[in-house]
């Protein structure tokens, strides 16, 4: 299999998510985790607490979707709490893009960002060169079920040439609507990672098991 499959801890079970975890550990080697603090985006998700506690019972990355206000606060607490992937928006990054992928990398982990649907790659440029991972956002950030927007297949497809023209490493990545209904898409543009949401748990919808519905997702991707 020749891409990631990041299943969204947003979309788990959180009543049995424990479960979900150890189940999901037999397929999958790493997990998106949405941490917002309701100012920056007005929703919530888990906390580092809830973050450290997963990396207990996974040996999976954990790529850490920071969605904060003062995010720059926090990154002592997201190394320590066991993240392994830090991916924060664009904007974010502006003026602590050097020294942030210093000190992750200097601390053993990786440096992510994420593109909104409106954001030109050209605001990256100058950092690209020290990023692990790109991800490119299918819809507007901050709440599951979003609309899917076409127009980022482009940024992927950007993102995809420009790393085999300059020999980057980062990893291009999709976030939003990875499901059956886009896969044909996303697999044209070559994404190389998908965070899933109701594409893997909303399959377990028609009764299937987490296990049937992670190799269902597998079927729809060949497939698509």
């Amino acid at each position: 299999m020749d891409y990631i499959i990041s299943p969204s801890v947003m979309c788990m079970d959180l009543m049995n998510l424990g479960e979900q975890i150890k189940t999901l550990n037999k397929h999958v080697s790493m997990y998106h985790v949405d941490f917002i603090d309701g100012v920056y985006l007005k929703n919530f998700s888990i906390t580092l607490p809830f973050i450290a506690a997963m990396r207990k019972i996974t040996n999976a990355a954990l790529d850490i979707h920071v969605m904060l206000t003062d995010p720059f606060y926090y990154l002592d607490d997201m190394i320590e709490a066991g993240s392994t992937y830090l991916s924060f928006h664009s904007e974010m990054l502006m003026n602590e893009a050097f020294r942030t992928a210093h000190y992750l990398h200097k601390h053993g982990r990786k440096l992510g960002v994420v593109l909104v649907p409106g954001a030109p790659i050209e605001m990256i440029y100058p950092y690209i060169s020290h990023l692990d991972k790109i991800t490119v956002m299918m819809v507007d950030p901050g709440f599951s079920g979003g609309i899917f927007v076409p127009e980022a297949l482009d940024t992927v497809r950007k993102l995809k040439e420009l790393r085999k023209e300059k020999g980057y490493h980062y990893i291009v990545e999709a976030d939003g609507q990875c499901n059956e209904k886009h896969f044909t898409e996303l697999k044209q543009v070559g994404v190389e990672s998908y965070i899933v949401g109701s594409g893997l748990f909303g399959l377990m919808k028609q009764g299937l098991t987490l296990d049937e519905a992670y190799y269902q997702l597998i079927r729809n991707i060949e497939n698509a």
